[in-house]
């Protein structure tokens, strides 16, 4: 086991979602002896339907991220995770008839193998369980792993573990999923506990920073009428998630990256979650804009769930850069979640200087790719190896410029040829 995941291990009413499956969706509950003093029990789900009142129940208070809110998977697979066969196998655990863990699973063919995976795909940035917030004291620390055997064998046949950007701690849990084993993501994420007043923030920065950024934003005034705004309806939220989803795919199309914001069915999503209302225990979507004289020149997406609120999609106009929208807007979006008393900001997964920053150290992640029958000892062998490639390149600053490089050279060819 390396440091880190040693490191990691020590202690420290209901919105109407369209779900996927129906009634002739199958419930099986599993009782086994764990060797502990009360019996463990499994029950496993494999519909979004039948897991629903559950979910809810147990996420009012669970730890863990928005990543892993019923309302978030539900949207992702009834757009994209159907439609893409995975089949949901959601696991709740107790202990003593008292919630312990929920495990949003699901089973996914890739390189013909049944994969065991975390349920969200490409819009979970962190994946893993839900955990109660007594975890540690009812599962004490190194007695998961022990205990996997039993818990795997509640869940449906798979061929391969595959365990993909796993947060080393769940707020101030150990993850236990960490303790199966695997190795460093190639990403890692970027957080940080809010103080209690907006002059903390300013306080992390040099007086000269301070400066600087207030000579920006009043050249930008100097410009037009500056505004910042969060939607406030469901209306002005899904026209707000159009308007930044498509400057996201923009900006990412000119670097030569396809991505999920170009896809309908990703869209279609996101778009899904910006029309829930906002309700206290519930995730929601902080919908949020920085325009002059109406236009967008900053635009982000992020989910607020419990007291931490996640920045997923971020994107300002380039025509302005050099007056730093995208930082100006980040400030007023931190301001804005200190006055809803949030604790916590996740500037999410992925590598950039502006995060650094604001974030004392990165949270390690860690992907688990294991065979669990020999047929798919040639799966896992693949797709570890694809897994060390990808690592490489990201944590290696030489390889990352160059395959940015090739990837711009390759767009811009592209571009040419139409």
């Amino acid at each position: 086991m390396t440091e880190e995941m040693a490191a990691a291990q020590r202690p420290l009413a209901p919105r109407p979602v369209t779900a996927p499956g129906g009634a002739a969706s199958s419930q099986r509950a599993v009782e086994r002896r764990a060797g502990t003093r009360r019996a463990l029990g499994f029950t496993l789900y494999t519909s979004f339907l039948e897991a629903e009142a559950a979910w809810r129940r147990f996420e009012t208070d669970a730890v863990g991220t928005g990543f892993q809110s019923y309302d978030w998977l539900a949207a992702w697979h009834a757009s994209v995770g159907a439609t893409e066969g995975i089949a949901p196998a959601i696991l709740v655990m107790t202990l003593g008839d008292r919630p312990l863990m929920l495990a949003p699973l699901g089973i996914e063919r890739r390189m013909g193998a049944r994969c065991l995976v975390w349920l969200g795909g490409r819009m979970a940035d962190y994946k893993g369980p839900l955990l109660a917030r007594d975890f540690a004291d009812r599962l004490p620390v190194g007695r998961f792993a022990a205990l996997w055997p039993k818990i795997a064998r509640a869940l449906p046949k798979h061929d391969v573990v595959l365990f993909e950007n796993q947060p080393a701690r769940l707020g101030q849990l150990a993850n236990p999923f960490v303790a199966l084993g695997g190795e460093l993501a190639a990403d890692a994420g970027y957080l940080f506990t809010l103080p209690t007043e907006p002059e903390g923030v300013a306080a992390r920065f040099r007086p000269e920073t301070r400066r600087t950024d207030r000579v920006k934003e009043r050249r930008l005034s100097e410009q037009g009428e500056l505004t910042f705004r969060i939607a406030q309806t469901p209306t002005e939220a899904r026209a707000m998630a159009r308007a930044i989803l498509d400057a996201k795919a923009a900006q990412l199309r000119a670097q030569g990256i396809v991505s999920i914001f170009e896809d309908e069915s990703y869209r279609a999503a996101y778009l899904e979650l910006a029309s829930l209302p906002r309700e206290d225990g519930l995730m929601h979507l902080q919908l949020a804009a920085l325009t002059l004289d109406g236009e967008m020149i900053s635009g982000s997406i992020a989910h607020v769930w419990h007291d931490r609120a996640t920045l997923m999609v971020h994107v300002y106009d380039p025509r302005f850069a050099k007056l730093s929208p995208g930082r100006l807007h980040l400030l007023k979006l931190i301001r804005a979640s200190i006055e809803a008393n949030h604790t916590v900001y996740d500037l999410s997964v992925g590598h950039a200087a502006y995060k650094e920053s604001f974030c004392d150290a990165p949270m390690p992640l860690f992907t688990l790719i294991e065979a669990a029958t020999p047929w798919g000892i040639a799966a896992s062998t693949a797709l570890n190896a694809r897994s060390g490639v990808r690592r490489a390149i990201k944590t290696n600053d030489r390889l990352m410029h160059w395959f940015r490089a090739a990837r711009a050279l390759l767009a811009n060819r592209d571009v040419a040829g139409k």
